[in-house]
């Protein structure tokens, strides 16, 4: 499994804890990821609830990002570790799981949350070379999420997964 660490240093206040569920889903067209008005690219998924399993989390993330359910049993393939500035806290910390996994072919309406509909979440197959050249080529200060996704799909096509 691969491990990364993002950490910015000079960060101080208090602290926000989340755990996160993303799915790396192959098929023919790529990867399937979302992208948004912005021009990124993201791998579907997003925050375990309170008593859900990483598994249950990315059942319902993947389901309401990309309108697929999830086949099969995930393989974890991936953990990224982030400690950044955060919008709620002075500081996040938050650990993004990311597994292999396939999903079904026909697709559901999607269930985005609020901001996910106001940055027009897509899901789209995408070749991981042109998702991660488009990520690259967008500011990374601005969405620090980005450098998450760019340092994962990095690892990913370094270790021969995508």
């Amino acid at each position: 499994m691969i491990e990364l660490a993002l950490e910015r240093p000079g960060l101080f206040g208090s602290v926000y804890r989340r755990t996160a569920a993303r799915g790396v889903i192959l098929g023919e067209g790529g990867l399937l990821m979302i992208h948004t008005c912005r021009g990124d690219y993201k791998f579907p998924g997003g925050g375990v609830e309170p008593g859900e399993s990483l598994e249950a989390a990315l059942r319902r993330e993947l389901l309401e990002e990309t309108g697929r359910e999830l086949i099969g049993e995930p393989e974890q393939a991936a953990v990224a570790r982030e400690r950044r500035k955060g919008q709620t806290a002075g500081i996040l910390e938050m650990d993004s799981h990311y597994f292999l996994c396939r999903v079904g072919e026909s697709a559901a309406p999607l269930k985005l949350e609020g901001y996910e509909a106001e940055e027009d979440f897509t899901p789209v197959w995408v070749s991981p070379g042109k998702a991660l050249a488009a990520n690259r080529a967008l500011d990374l200060e601005a969405q620090p999420w980005l450098e998450r996704e760019v340092l994962v799909l990095e690892a990913l096509m370094e270790n021969g997964l995508v």
